[in-house]
């Protein structure tokens, strides 16, 4: 452990310090080689000279050494020589972006097999490390359970607002010029899905002469799914909104991945010239996407609106929106772990909301038009396009990019399909589909080394990428199985007291770390809907002991597909966009 300590102790020492460095014309990357180098020799005959101390000088100078060169790299943007590095990677420019997939796979394999490679000689640093990532878990379970709870507050205080009101008394003359866009990019959900998301649409504060809603069915969408949509959309919603926009997303487009992504750029592309042909300029549109299972609360929209003439007008339009995401449309319909799954990722993203500045677009976003068209639209090759469509908007502003929560709420659908089987199949695949957002590291570290942006937030923004990739598919697996594999591999570990303590100790820790999740079960209590009434005594008492299955959904529907998105993209196998079955068994019957 100390050896691994004096490696990262150098290495972050001198990769900090080389901030003093940028001011000086000499390359330090050289200064870098020489520690490396030095740290090689003092390690293998210095030994004599230095008996004992030699191997953790060694570490710490090699340590040091790669500090300097890594922050000559990502700073200068080359190691030694600049033109030939640049010339060599152009040349080169479809290796690195395959390296750079294969890398967070590799990464999460090398973390979720140390515990068995590194026991073999260093038993102890595992054990030590394992003992870390429980302090981490307790620290963060704990950091996540207050800020559900202020972010449960900040939610109420929003529901509790008339937005609507309050526009036209904070922006008089102003409100008034903006009409709402709102995208439904559609799949395969039924009618009777699609039904009550435009219904929620209807029922919004904002007066529905000022509100569009443009619906993107998919040309492999069955045929009379879009007919009795567009059936429905003629009979309730024509003449009650200033306007209704509907496209069929060709198949196959050169340079697309089918998925919401391209769709919405499809859809963006024709209301452009509609609106156009009403007179109504880009400045003046407010666009607001949404899933097609998504039910706005009634002062989403004005909320939105509010929360984006509040920032100062030179940087509004360099922002998007967000609200808070619950998925309680058919949520005591599905099975317990698909209940634990949508509890714990709105949550999540609630806390993330609220204690992050790096939180990432997510599902349903509202951005100005005129913003949205100056950053070119979403990725259309990509699969997951709201992560992508944050890094595209980050680099393409220098930075000077944010979500900015208004914490109004959303109701989503849980994952449930018509069989039980095929529940458990969709949830795992949705997981698979979110975890895939690895897909876009090439391009984060692309433009990285080509945009300017100040280091420290993006190189910060950077590793908060890659950590979360790395903690989501390896966190719960190794606090939860670590310690059992050292003394399989070393069984000397067995006879040390550490092997005793350890899993007492990440027992106690572990144990702990949950009392975060008191708060998300009193947040839970006060926002879900209430149980059915028809529910026996039994069901009801099933439901508050459900969470007593959490930590086997953290390591099994969570953590396995994102080792499974993650392990794709290593080998090549590219994940096409797959849209997420929703049924709401009761309103169906």
């Amino acid at each position: 452990m100390r050896i691994l300590l004096s490696f990262a102790f150098g290495l972050l020492l001198f990769f900090y310090l080389s901030e003093l460095l940028l001011t000086l014309s000499f390359n330090y990357a050289l200064a870098g080689l020489v520690l490396f180098l030095s740290g090689i020799l003092v390690g293998f005959f210095a030994g004599g000279v230095l008996p004992g101390l030699n191997v953790l000088l060694a570490y710490f100078l090699v340590g040091a050494g790669l500090g300097l060169s890594i922050h000559h790299l990502l700073s200068k943007r080359f190691l030694f020589f600049e033109n030939k590095e640049r010339e060599f990677v152009l040349k080169h420019e479809g290796v690195f972006v395959r390296i750079l997939e294969i890398f967070p796979g590799a990464l999460t394999w090398l973390a979720l097999t140390s515990p068995i490679w590194l026991s073999f000689t260093m038993p102890y640093a595992v054990a030590y490390l394992i003992l870390i990532a429980d302090v981490y878990w307790l620290l963060t379970g704990l950091r996540i359970g207050a800020l559900i709870i202020v972010g449960y507050r900040k939610m109420e205080d929003a529901r509790k607002q008339n937005w609507l009101k309050l526009l036209q008394s904070d922006f008089p003359h102003i409100w008034e010029k903006y009409y709402h866009l709102i995208l439904v990019p559609t799949y395969k959900e039924p009618p009777y899905i699609l039904a009550s998301t435009f219904n929620g649409i209807l029922n919004s504060s904002i007066p529905k002469d000022k509100i569009f809603l443009a619906v993107g069915f998919e040309e492999k969408d069955d045929q009379e799914k879009i007919k009795e949509t567009l059936r429905y959309l003629q009979k309730s919603l024509q003449g009650k909104i200033a306007g209704v926009f509907t496209t069929i997303h060709p198949y196959g487009l050169k340079g697309e991945v089918a998925g919401q992504g391209s769709n919405k750029n499809w859809m963006i592309k024709n209301a452009i010239k509609e609106l156009s042909k009403r007179g109504i300029k880009k400045d003046s549109c407010f666009v607001t996407t949404i899933d097609a299972d998504f039910v706005l609360h009634p002062e989403f929209l004005a909320g939105s609106l509010h929360k984006y003439l509040s920032q100062p007008i030179k940087e509004r339009d360099k922002r998007s929106f967000t609200g808070v995401f619950l998925y309680h449309n058919n949520y005591w319909q599905t099975p317990t772990p698909m209940r634990l799954m949508a509890t714990g990722t709105s949550f999540w993203q609630m806390a993330e909301m609220v204690g992050s500045d790096k939180y990432i677009n997510y599902s349903s976003m509202s951005i100005s038009l005129k913003s949205l068209l100056d950053i070119g639209l979403w990725i259309p090759d990509k699969v997951n396009d709201d992560s992508g469509f944050y890094w595209k908007a980050y680099y393409h502003f220098n930075g000077d990019y944010k979500v900015i929560p208004h914490f109004l709420p959303i109701s989503a659908d849980a994952v449930q399909d018509t069989t039980l089987f095929k529940t458990f199949q969709n949830q795992y695949l949705q997981i698979k589909r979110w975890a895939y957002g690895v897909e876009h590291i090439p391009f984060i570290v692309k433009q990285y080394f080509k945009k300017e942006v100040n280091f420290w937030d993006k190189t910060d923004k950077l590793l908060f990428k890659i950590w979360g990739d790395l903690k989501w598919g390896f966190l719960a697996i190794f606090v939860t199985f670590g310690g059992l594999l050292i003394p399989l591999v070393n069984p000397n570990f067995k006879l040390s007291v550490l092997s005793v303590n350890l899993p007492i100790i990440s027992s106690w820790v572990l144990t702990i770390a949950f009392l975060g999740l008191f708060a998300t079960i009193y947040v839970h209590e006060k926002t879900v809907p209430k149980r059915p009434a028809n529910w026996n005594f039994f069901q009801k008492l099933w439901s508050y002991l459900q969470w007593l299955f959490v930590p086997i959904i953290l390591i099994t529907i969570s953590s396995l597909p994102a080792i499974d998105a993650q392990t794709s993209l290593m080998f090549g196998r590219k994940l096409e966009f797959r849209v997420t079955n929703k049924a709401r068994l009761l309103e169906k019957v």
